[in-house]
C-alpha cells in the first residue's frame, strides 16, 4: 500500500461509518429499532472488513511506510470503534426498555448527534485534504460537544429535581451524552495522528 491507497482506505472507511451512524441516529431519534439495527449492522460490517484488511497488512513480512502508518493508526481507530459501539449500545438500551425522554432531552441529544456527525465529516474530509482548518474543526467540534453536553447535563439535573425526568431515564440520558463526549475525544486523538 502507498500513501494514496492509505488515504483512500481511511476516507472510504469514514464514509461508510458516517452512513451507519446516520442510520443509528435516525433509528434512535424516530424510535425505529429496525433502522437502528440496520445502522449497527452496517457499522459492524465496516469493522469486520477493516479488521481483515488490517490483519493482511500486519502479516506482511515487508511493510511499506504507508502500511506502518496504517498499523500505527489501528489503536486510535479501535478506540473510535469502541466509543461508537458503546454509544450504539446505549441507544439500543433506551429503545429496548421503552424509556421516554422529555422533548427537551430529545432535542439536546439530537443537537449532540448532529455535532458528532459533523465531526466525523470533518475528520473524513481532513483525511483526504490534510487541510489544517478541517483538523482544527475536528478539535473545536469536540470542544463544542463537551461544552453542550456539560450544559445539557446541568439542565437535566434541574429537570430531575423538578420531577420531569425519572431516575431510569436520567441514567440513560447521562450515559448517552457521556458516550457522545467519548466519541468526540477519540476523533480528535485520531486526527492528531494522521
Amino acid at each position: 500500500m502507498d500513501e494514496k491507497d492509505l488515504t483512500q482506505k481511511l476516507y472510504e472507511m469514514f464514509e461508510a461509518v458516517i452512513t451507519s451512524i446516520e442510520n443509528v441516529s435516525n433509528g434512535f431519534l424516530s424510535q425505529n429499532q429496525a433502522l437502528l439495527q440496520k445502522g449497527e449492522t452496517q457499522f459492524l460490517g465496516v469493522l469486520s472488513s477493516n479488521l481483515e484488511f488490517a490483519e493482511t497488512i500486519i502479516k506482511k513480512e515487508k511493510k511499506s511506510e504507508a502500511d506502518e502508518k496504517f498499523i500505527g493508526l489501528l489503536i486510535p481507530l479501535q478506540e473510535i470503534a469502541l466509543a461508537v459501539r458503546n454509544l450504539i449500545s446505549k441507544e439500543k438500551a433506551v429503545l429496548q426498555r421503552n424509556v421516554i425522554f422529555s422533548v427537551k432531552a430529545v432535542m439536546e441529544i439530537t443537537d449532540l448527534l448532529k455535532a458528532i456527525k459533523q465531526q466525523f465529516i470533518d475528520t473524513k474530509d481532513y483525511i483526504f485534504t490534510k487541510n489544517p482548518t478541517l483538523k482544527e474543526n475536528v478539535k473545536s467540534g469536540k470542544d463544542k460537544i463537551i461544552k453542550m453536553a456539560d450544559e445539557y447535563a446541568l439542565m437535566h439535573e434541574g429537570r430531575l429535581i423538578a420531577g420531569i425526568c425519572g431516575t431510569k431515564a436520567s441514567y440513560l440520558y447521562l450515559s448517552l451524552i457521556g458516550s457522545i463526549k467519548t466519541v468526540a475525544k477519540e476523533l480528535v486523538s485520531f486526527s492528531e495522528r494522521i
